[in-house]
């Protein structure tokens, strides 16, 4: 039977009604006009037949649909989810076919200001698409992406000296200096530092696991005597390691903004007369150039730093100046201020 289009009495509206390859058809029309109604009732009667023989199009399934299944088929971390949900609001209803190069330039103009960076871009906007439409690919329900990133100029790699690194800690608020001490120390990214728990810190073998990394994949590191000194000075052992200065857990929203300690490092790096460019994330460029400053091994270093490649991490080789070795190690034993008789029975037992 094929569909027909008739206008409803009480409204006056257009509906596009009957039965197709055993498809039962009943929507209004998205347009008024009587001829183009009909148009659209005879394109969506073909595009129901051509499913029934052929099997239905690749792209036909909305973006929305595929992110719904993306999220559910694995855990995502809670800034990757964050990212798509403000990604679903702004492209709105639109089919995986829809989905192109001109729709992410579309959506930069829209979600990012616009003197975001091009790195911004391809991590807001590119790549969650990218895997939105890989996964939907895999499935079957649409073709290969083919959205291609901006170049990005590297630019300077930004780290700190040893002696700078002590002014900071001097300058920073109380909560903040344990968390300083574990970043620089470590390496850690800010959401593996701020989401480790006491479970997973074993300070007579001075060793930690982070769990939920930005790879996926577990990932053990060393704490050095200060590291250990700094946690073992906390008063508390269990839930989370480092705490806001209220005592509490940083929040959902902390960790997927990346504010999470953004006013007190503002405020230390002010005290400290450090460069006010400088970022959290800079604590793990100090480590990455302070380690391979010390052990002058790529590969030692993508392995504990939790790269991918090894080409990640070139860009650390040969930045700190010669030197500082010494200063570096003083910085990693335990420091006069962070000795108690508690740390001092864990780091010589």
């Amino acid at each position: 039977m094929p569909l027909k289009v008739t206008r409803r009495s009480s409204t006056g509206a257009l509906t596009i009604t009957g039965t197709v390859a055993g498809t039962r058809v009943r929507r209004r029309a998205q347009s008024d006009s009587l001829a183009l109604a009909r148009e659209e009732a005879a394109a969506l009667e073909a595009e129901i037949l051509r499913t029934e023989w052929h099997g239905e199009r690749r792209g036909n399934r909305s973006f929305a649909e595929a992110v719904l299944s993306y999220l559910d088929a694995k855990p995502r971390s809670a800034n990757h989810r964050a990212r798509l949900h403000r990604l679903l609001k702004a492209i709105g209803t639109i089919s995986l076919a829809s989905v192109n190069q001109e729709k992410a330039i579309e959506l930069k103009h829209k979600m990012l200001r616009p003197e975001a960076a091009p790195g911004t871009y391809t991590r807001a906007i590119i790549m969650p698409i990218r895997a939105v439409l890989n996964y939907a690919n895999q499935l079957g329900w649409c073709d290969p992406p083919r959205i291609a990133a901006p170049r990005e100029n590297q630019g300077r790699t930004r780290f700190l000296l040893p002696e700078e690194v002590e002014r900071l800690i001097t300058a920073a608020a109380p909560h903040l200096r344990p968390l300083l001490i574990f970043l620089v120390g470590t390496g850690a990214r800010m959401s593996e530092a701020i989401e480790l728990d006491w479970r997973d810190v074993d300070l007579i073998g001075g060793r930690a696991i982070f769990w939920r990394t930005k790879g996926g994949k577990r990932r053990n590191t060393l704490l050095s005597p200060r590291v250990v000194a700094a946690l073992a000075n906390l008063d508390h052992r269990e839930g989370p390691v480092f705490l806001t200065s209220h005592r509490r857990p940083y929040g959902d929203r902390q960790r997927r903004y990346g504010g999470q300690i953004k006013t007190a490092w503002v405020g230390a790096l002010r005290r400290a007369g450090l460069d006010p460019g400088l970022t959290p994330h800079d604590c793990r460029h100090t480590w990455a150039s302070w380690h391979y400053g010390l052990h002058k091994d790529l590969i030692r270093l993508q392995q504990e730093g939790g790269w991918s490649t090894v080409a990640l991490v070139t860009r650390y080789a040969h930045l700190l100046p010669r030197g500082q070795e010494e200063a570096i190690r003083r910085f990693l034993t335990c420091h006069q201020n962070d000795t108690s008789s508690k740390v001092v029975d864990l780091i010589t037992s």
